[in-house]
């Protein structure tokens, strides 16, 4: 019986405006090769200088991270070909980087696990090679990018445990928006590190899976290589270090080189940028920029308001989500309510227009006073919906819309009686029938009064004066 240990190295790109050591755009989905300068190309004679708002990310992730921050932080110089980094060397962190020995707590299938962190480091990124037949094409836009990596201890378990990391990890940096954590952009990576050992045996022989843009193809990658490695130590055979990589065509993991270790890299201090030492107005920055951790905003959510679980997992998946949700009820909405609108048919709405709520016109105060005609019995549910309906159409506020419509529900049996009186002048017979037992026909009767009312009368006033008048 094996054991399998999995860590993860973890890169995002920082939301700074310019590149970690020069002043180039740092921006997605540009023209290739069009956000480039003397420094990020290697230019001999030109000299980095650190971006200090990149600096200020990378403390503020380490500090999230229940690191220890370092006092002295230094670059050095990455010895090691790469064809899209045109200096050959890529300018990173070693033995001073931002922060070491921190922790997070995650939530996985089996209950909270506490994920050790080695270590948060700050670099800069590599460009991007594209492949097209037999040529290989460079972009060196994306060279110079501020990367941080975010290295944990082998404290994950197996694919599954990895896929929830990341989700978690990627609410997490854009909860403190120091990335947009885009997979798909590249903003995100994540290379996976997995060896398997006979139980109580320790950390097994370590295989690294480089360059997974996806949470789905870490999970895949990382259980397949786990399968494989136990069944090449079932063969009596030794599993190889190495780097592979994930063939998503093909669902295996393919030998790309042996695994280099730190003295491959042949690190020194970078000689053209002296050490960064944080002042304590500057760590009195990244105290400020602490914003309370999704895990904790779940557990809040769900003591403060009393919403399930499964509402808070809603509620909480976004920052930006969260503080609407918030500001609403401080506007006097119910909690629970304005929980249940915001999943079920805000949602249905927005996804229906192809909006994000902050693209659309309900605003805090529209939700708000949309719920508060709810809950005075202003108007009913279905009403309610019809009133979102027109809001999204016109960008009209809830109250407007149903003096407009003359939508205000009927509440009071006087307000009732007329269209009762005409309902029933309408249907003797059906009336006649209900009386003589044939309750199949109440259903009628209730759909023609809120016909007559336009749908605005109370339902439960209607069954009760129905009740009061077929007795």
């Amino acid at each position: 019986m094996y054991q399998s240990f999995v860590g993860l190295e973890i890169h995002i790109h920082l939301a700074t405006k310019s590149k970690i050591f020069c002043g180039c755009k740092a921006h997605f989905g540009d023209e290739p090769n069009t956000n480039i300068c003397p420094v990020c190309m290697g230019y001999p004679g030109v000299l980095p200088v650190l971006n200090e708002e990149a600096m200020k990310l990378a403390y503020v992730v380490a500090k999230a991270l229940n690191c220890k921050l370092s006092s002295r932080t230094l670059f050095e110089r990455k010895n090691y070909f790469y064809p899209d980094l045109p200096k050959n060397y890529q300018i990173s962190q070693f033995s001073n980087p931002v922060g070491v020995d921190g922790w997070i707590d995650v939530p996985l299938k089996d209950g909270i696990k506490r994920v050790r962190i080695h270590d948060v480091h700050l670099e800069e990124d590599a460009g991007k090679m594209i492949h097209a037949g037999d040529m290989s094409l460079l972009d060196y836009n994306r060279t110079g990018y501020p990367l941080l990596e975010i290295v944990t201890e082998p404290d994950l378990v197996v694919g599954e445990d990895a896929e929830a990391f990341l989700h978690n990890f990627q609410r997490l940096v854009r909860y403190l928006r120091v990335s947009d954590g885009n997979m798909e952009e590249g903003s995100l990576r994540c290379d996976a590190n997995v060896s398997i050992n006979l139980v109580g045996q320790g950390l097994g022989r370590k295989v690294e899976i480089k360059n997974l843009n996806s949470s789905r193809f870490v999970r895949k990658a990382l259980d397949h290589e786990i399968k494989r490695q136990a069944e090449v130590l079932d063969a009596g055979k030794i599993v190889v270090q190495e780097t592979r990589l994930w063939n998503e065509n093909r669902d295996v993991t393919e030998s790309m080189r042996s695994k280099e270790s730190s003295h491959d890299y042949r690190y020194f201090p970078e000689p053209d940028m002296p050490p960064f030492v944080p002042s304590k107005d500057f760590l009195k920055i990244i105290d400020g920029l602490q914003v309370e951790l999704p895990i904790d905003r779940k557990k809040r959510l769900m003591e403060q308001y009393g919403l399930s679980s499964e509402q808070a997992e809603f509620i909480f998946d976004t920052r930006e989500l969260a503080n609407f949700y918030e500001d609403v009820v401080a506007h006097g909405a119910s909690a629970l309510q304005t929980a249940l609108w915001l999943a079920g048919d805000v949602q249905k709405k927005l996804n229906k227009s192809g909006m994000t709520l902050f693209e659309s016109p309900l605003t805090v105060n529209r939700l708000a006073e949309l719920m508060k005609l709810l809950e005075t019995d202003r108007i009913h549910g279905k009403i309610a919906k019809q009133v979102l309906d027109v809001l999204f159409e016109e960008d009209k506020d809830p109250e407007a819309i149903i003096t407009e419509k003359n939508w205000e529900q009927i509440v009071r049996a006087d307000q009732l009686k007329p269209f009762l009186d005409q309902v029933f002048s309408a249907h003797p017979n059906v009336i006649e029938s209900i009386k003589n037992g044939d309750g199949k026909q109440r259903g009628f009767l209730v759909g023609q009064i809120m016909a007559a009312t336009g749908g605005r009368a109370q339902p439960q006033l209607v069954n009760q004066q129905l009740d009061n008048l077929l007795n």
